[in-house]
Formats: C-alpha cells, structure tokens, sequence
C-alpha cells in the first residue's frame, strides 16, 4: 500500500500522534476513542479496511495500558470479564474476518452508519447516578448484552467503549465507574480477536501504528487515573464530550462524502 499523503506531508504522522494521545485519554474515560483516530486515519488516505486494521492495534495497547491502571485500583468486575471474555473474542475475530471480505466503500459507509449509531444509543440511554443494582447479572444476560458489541467492534470498531459502557451501566447495573473499569479489560479482549484476524491478513501499517501505540498508551493511563479520582461526575461529563465529537466528525464525514 502506497502512503502518498505520508510521503509528501509527513507531518500527518505528528497529528495522527496527537489523535491517538487525545483518544487514549478519553477512551480510558467514557470509550469511543475510535471516534477520533478512525476520521483522521481516513483522512489520512489510507484505505479503509488499513484504518480500521491500524486502529484496532493502536487501540489495543492503549486499552491495556488503561486496564491495567483500573486492574491495579481494584475497579473492575472481574466477574463479567470472566464470563464474556471467550463470546467477545470470538465474535470479535468473526467481525474482523467479514471487514477483510467487505469491499472498501461498503466499509467506509458502515463506518459512518456505525457511528450515527453510536450516538443515537447513547443519546436514548439514559446514564445514571452512582447506584448499584443486585442481584448481579445472569451469565445469559453478560453474554447477550455484551457479544453482539464485540461483534460490532471486530467489524468497525468506533465507539465500541460508549457501548460496553451504557451496557454495563443500563443493562447490567453497574455503577458508573465501575462499568467504565469493566469496559477495559472486555475491549482489550474484543481487540486481540480483531487485531489477530487483521495482522493475519496484513492490513496493520506499522510504520504508523507503532508511535501511535506509545502515544494511545500514555493517554490511557493518564484518562484512567483521573477518572479514578474524579469518579463519576467527571465520566458523566466526558462522556457527554465524546458524543459531541461523535456528532461533530459524523456530520463532517457525511458532507464530506455525499454533498
């Protein structure tokens, strides 16, 4: 694959290094960090089924790091995580297999559905105070409420986080923090299905997921940390950010694409 605007403006690669620091930080938040790095990958002219292969490994890295920080504060759930890991990946690596065989303006156009999506789910759903459910949920209702979403996140991919976040905290109950903390160690899992499937088929474009990753890494950490210790007024408050900029890129993409 040619990298044109790479070679002829090498400072895309400075920008999309400063989307990925900004995406880690917010996704560690509220998720939906695909919502900044997939507009500026396109943007970058890479095709499509390259953005959604470089941004899954970027992503990955980046949810780890966050994971981590929550894993070491004792934030999440351990036990939805146990019982979604094996559906999630595996609908994952499926929903990655079908973007591979889905020809590119399809893709581009799922995008764009996916994150009109996205921001209609969010909007509808509404997001609570700090209040938590019990009993917890059945091993049934984990898995119906949270494959489908690796499903979507092998296949497209941006706001997955502000999904497995309002499914957490609308379906399965839990309290605001404590959803967003579970979130990442799912994600981390939807994205090692997905991002098998795509560096088996050779779509990731290391030269520039590679500073990328450290950059989506660093922003992880530093957005789970201050969720932490601002808890969930702060999250409530980012995530309304992330859905204005899911409204903001949507809107551009779509005059961008069809006026």
């Amino acid at each position: 694959m040619e990298l044109t605007l790479f070679n002829q403006a090498p400072e895309w690669l400075a920008a999309l290094v400063l989307a990925a620091l900004c995406a880690g930080y917010l996704d560690a938040i509220a998720g939906g960090g695909g919502i900044i790095q997939v507009p500026v990958l396109l943007l970058s002219g890479m095709a499509p089924v390259n953005v959604l292969a470089t941004n899954k490994a970027v992503a990955l890295v980046g949810t780890a790091s966050a994971a981590l920080r929550y894993a070491l504060d004792g934030k999440i759930v351990w036990r939805i995580v146990r019982v979604a890991a094996v559906p999630c990946v595996l609908a994952a690596f499926l929903g990655s297999r079908l973007a591979i065989l889905t020809p590119d303006w399809i893709l581009e156009l799922c995008i764009l559905v996916c994150l009109i999506v996205a921001l209609l789910v969010a909007l509808l759903v509404k997001v609570r105070g700090s209040e938590r459910a019990s009993p917890p949920p059945s091993a049934a209702r984990i898995i119906a409420g949270l494959a489908p979403v690796g499903l979507y996140d092998g296949f497209s991919g941006p706001g997955t986080g502000v999904f497995l976040l309002l499914v957490k905290h609308a379906r399965l109950k839990l309290e605001l923090l404590a959803a967003t903390a579970t979130s990442k160690p799912i994600n981390l899992l939807t994205n090692i299905g997905g991002v098998a499937a795509f560096i088996w088929a050779g779509k990731v474009v290391w030269i520039v997921a590679l500073p990328m990753i450290l950059a989506n890494a660093l922003g992880g950490w530093l957005g789970s940390r201050a969720a932490i210790s601002k808890g969930a007024p702060f999250i409530r408050g980012m995530l309304l950010v992330m859905l204005v900029a899911l409204m903001g890129m949507t809107l551009w993409k779509a005059g961008h694409e069809f006026l």
